[in-house]
Formats: structure tokens, sequence, C-alpha cells
């Protein structure tokens, strides 16, 4: 099944170590998907007219004015979230700048809750920020059998047993939708319900899910959900932040500047008190958001309901597929609902060589390394690390060669991945485990943990023609 939304990329070729050029084959959604034509064709249709915001007084200026106010409508309207109780906000590049965001604010708007909980699958854009005040953070733990690798979603039994012993203490609960690594979802709206009967606010890291599944803001009552633009097909796309207006009214420490303010003079300045504008200083990023919401409104279209089927039928097919290879191991519970990304190693096959070996030989684009969510991954990891065997290795190589261990593969689910996809990356997996020795001669590795071809190197300006 293909979903009818056109690509940007969709048919790139690239040469490869063999000699000829392959189709490239973009499996790596999570970190950012092929851009969308739509996209594209909506900010051709908004330029002739561009102008900076926050004005009527001229053509450009309502024409832009309207657009990017229908951008905030549109988002809420996508994700279900009640117009009259939320608002939609546009910044930064991604979901880095609204955690930011909201872990500085609710610090100074909820004194006296100093308890934060932070869910132990998070990426470090729904992690660090929260670390960075006064307040002491809870890592929730998660699910899991015998296994470190095979972990699960955030432990509902344990979370409220934390929720009941810091009782009206805690500020708010920091959990991502779906993981980012592994491709587990939590379950969101049982958190949002324990969280709200403690007391605590909620914050949703939706980067991984929107383009995947309903979001339901206003039904699952969330405080807040936030996302990136780029993992929705709109990489020119800013950050999105959307808000219960009673909390965001309550929150200081924003960037100020133009457009956020009613009133300035010499010794004081008051803020708008009507949202967004409040809590968007300078010019925004019109054009992306405006785009990001063109996108995201066909998605809505296609139904949300179709894509989840979509992206999970999919990422059951590369698991059932990566458990069958000898010698793969698939990270996290598998009994559990995923969706989108897939992580896994080979038990004889460093990550680095074999996403190496993947683009270099089949033009397959996957991500390596630890996915910023180093604790998680590192989590995942830990009896493996444990168990290494390393009597063989010299002394001075000893660190190395355990970096070169301390990572993952990823495969991610977009869109435009059908099922042909999955069996041609599992197909080039399972060549390159019976042919191992014949790519690894090819290869060498640096103290980073990084393997380059003996030969081939990609001449990237010749592909933009620079």
């Amino acid at each position: 099944m293909k979903l009818d939304m056109t690509f940007i990329g969709e048919f790139t070729n690239y040469a490869v170590a063999s000699g000829n050029s392959k189709p490239r084959l973009h499996l790596d959604g999570a970190a950012s998907p092929l851009a969308a034509q739509l996209a594209i064709e909506t900010i051709n249709k908004l330029l002739p007219h561009y102008s900076n915001s926050h004005s009527y007084i001229h053509n450009s200026a309502k024409i832009t004015t309207k657009a990017f106010n229908w951008a905030h409508d549109t988002v809420l309207e996508s994700l279900s979230a009640d117009i009259n109780d939320y608002t939609a906000i546009f910044m930064g590049s991604g979901t880095t700048s609204p955690s930011n965001r909201l872990a500085r604010g609710l610090a100074n708007a909820r004194p006296g809750k100093e308890i934060i909980m932070v869910s132990s699958m998070e990426h470090h854009a729904n992690d660090l920020p929260h670390r960075q005040t006064n307040n002491k953070v809870i890592h929730l733990p998660l699910t899991t059998s015998n296994k470190a690798t095979d972990q699960g979603a955030v432990d509902l039994i344990e979370f409220e047993t934390l929720c009941k012993k810091h009782s009206q203490n805690i500020n708010y609960i920091a959990v991502s939708s779906v993981s980012n690594v592994t491709g587990i979802c939590n379950p969101v709206k049982d958190i949002a319900r324990i969280a709200h009967q403690h007391g605590a606010l909620i914050l949703v890291d939706a980067a991984q899910s929107v383009a995947h599944m309903p979001s339901e803001i206003s039904e699952n009552d969330i405080d807040f959900m936030m996302f990136s633009g780029h993992k929705i097909y709109t990489p020119m796309a800013p950050g999105v932040l959307v808000g219960k207006r009673d909390i965001l009214a309550l929150l200081s420490g924003q960037d100020l500047g133009g457009g956020s303010v009613a009133d300035v003079s010499l010794h004081d300045y008051t803020l708008f008190d009507r949202f967004p504008d409040r809590e968007q200083s300078g010019t925004p990023n019109i054009v992306g958001a405006v785009a990001l919401a063109r996108v995201l409104k066909e998605l809505t279209l296609i139904g949300f309901d179709k894509i989840l089927n979509h992206s999970t039928q999919l990422t059951k097919q590369l698991i059932d597929g990566l458990t069958r290879l000898d010698g793969i191991n698939v990270y996290g519970d598998k009994s559990l609902a995923r969706v989108g990304a897939v992580s896994f190693n080979h038990k004889y096959i460093d990550h680095g060589l074999l996403a190496a070996i993947l683009n270099d030989y089949f033009a397959i684009a996957v991500r390596n390394e630890c996915f910023c969510a180093h604790p998680y991954v590192s989590s995942l990891l830990k009896e493996e690390l444990w168990e290494l065997d390393i009597d063989n290795v010299a002394e001075e190589d000893e660190e190395a060669y355990i970096n070169r261990k301390r990572g993952m593969v990823r495969a991610s689910i977009s869109l435009y991945t059908n099922t042909d996809d999955v069996v041609r990356f599992l197909s080039a997996i399972k060549k390159i485990i019976n042919d191992i020795e014949f790519y690894r001669s090819h290869y060498n590795v640096d103290n980073d943990g990084l393997y380059h071809h003996n030969t081939f190197i990609l001449d990237w300006q010749s592909q933009l023609d620079f």
C-alpha cells in the first residue's frame, strides 16, 4: 500500500561501491523524512505575497498574516485540540525549543513543586532541558522482562507508586508518545490521568508520533504537546508547541522582543494577553509554519487511522524479518505496540560497519550510534557491553573497541515506505551477513568508530553542482 502523497527525492540515484548506481532507499525518517512536494508547492504559492506578519495595512501583510493565523488554527484542528482551550505556538527549529521553554517557564510558575518526572526512554530534547533548573528529576522506570534488551514502555504501576509518594509535589511529567529508538508507544492517556490525579502536568514529546497516528490532545487531556515540523515532511518548518492557554498565561521567562508586547516604556512593558502572540517574539518562520500546517492538513485528509495502519504493518514486517535472521537482536519488548522506528544489532558486525555497508553497496540510508538518546540506548545495551570479551584486545585499544559496540542500527518507516522497500532492506542485511568477510576487507575504522571504505568516496559537491 502507498499513501497518496508525493515526496521529493523518492527516486534519487546514488553511485555505489560496486561501480554502478542504485535508487536511494530512505529508511531514516525518524531523524528527518523526505520533503513532501506539497510543502514546496505551498511555499511557492505564498512567496509571491510574502511580507512580515502582524499587520493588515497592505495586501501582502494581510495575506501573510491571515495565512499565518490559518496555520495556527489548522495545527490545533489536525491534532484534535480545542481551540478555546489550547493555542499553537511556532518556535525554534524542532522540539528542543518548546521543551526548553516549558522547562524554564514551569519552574517559575509552579513554586514548591520541585519534582519533575522524565521517562527513561527520552530523546535528549525532552530530557536535558528539565535538568537545568534547581528541581529534582526522577527518571521513570520502564517495564522489563529478564533482559535489559527487552525493555518496554513506562511502567504504570511504578509510575503511580512514585506519584503517590510525591503527590502534590510534582511539577510535571515529561514523556514521549513514541520512542525514537525502539518505536515503542507509551500509554500517554493513562500517564496523563495518573499525573492529574496527583496535581502534576504532562508534557508530551510527539516528534515521533505526529506523522504516524492520531494525537487527540483534548480527549487525552494533554497539557502540552510538542513536535518538530521537519518530522512531518516539512524540513524548513519550525518547532511546534501546543499548550493550554490558562497554564501558558502563568509562564514568565519567554524570549522578549517585538510582537509579544502590547506596550513598552523606558521603565516597563506589558505582554499581550492573547495567544499565540504572547509567546512569539520577533519575526516568526511564517513560510515554514504555513507549509507545515498544509502538510499536516493533508495527513488529516488521508486519515491518521489509515496512516497508523500503514506504519504499524510495515514496522511489524520489519521486526519479523529481522528476528528471523541469524545473529540479529531487535531491541525493546516485541510484544508491545510499535510504530516507525526499529533498532537492532548483529552479534558479530559493528553497527557502524553495517550502516556503512548498507549505504556504500546498497544505497540504503539508515542511522546508527545512539540517536540522541544515550541513557536509553546504554540501558538497552548494558548486558551486551558487560559481556564483551576484551581479553584479546590490546589495553590501549580497549576504549575504542568498546565505543564501536556502544550503539545500534536504526531503520525507520515513513509514508513513502512500502513492503517492497522492507523486502529490499532485509535482503541486503541477509547478503551482508552471508558475505561479511568480503565487505569487512574493504573498510578501515577510526578511533571514533567510523568505518571508511578504502576506495569508494562520495563526491557530494557533484550532487549539488556547487
